[in-house]
């Protein structure tokens, strides 16, 4: 083996060893030790969706109430829309339970 694919073959373990070390610090706790990990998950709703599908089916509109607030979402990557005391929430309104 020449001195050139000896280099080669340890700068390839070297860089190996170092994604998979990276990876496997990326799966421990520490961040969420730190506080600095993913949200927690609270209370899913599994109220009943008011979906309103364009007319390519793309993106749809989902509409659901928690409380008297109603929630809007999209198939598209753009944040929930919260409409504080949604009158479609209250009662005789469209996503009204009952």
């Amino acid at each position: 083996m020449t001195s050139t694919s000896r280099w080669t073959v340890r700068v390839a373990a070297a860089a190996t060893t170092l994604v998979v070390a990276v990876t496997a610090a990326g799966c421990s706790g520490y961040n969420d030790d730190r506080g600095k990990g993913d949200a927690p998950v609270g209370a899913r709703h599994e109220a009943p969706r008011q979906v309103w599908q364009n007319l390519d089916g793309y993106p749809n509109v989902s509409a659901f109430c928690v409380g008297v607030n109603g929630v809007y979402t999209t198939t598209r990557e753009a944040a929930p829309v919260v409409v504080p005391d949604d009158p479609n929430c209250a009662e005789g309104g469209i996503l009204a339970e009952g």
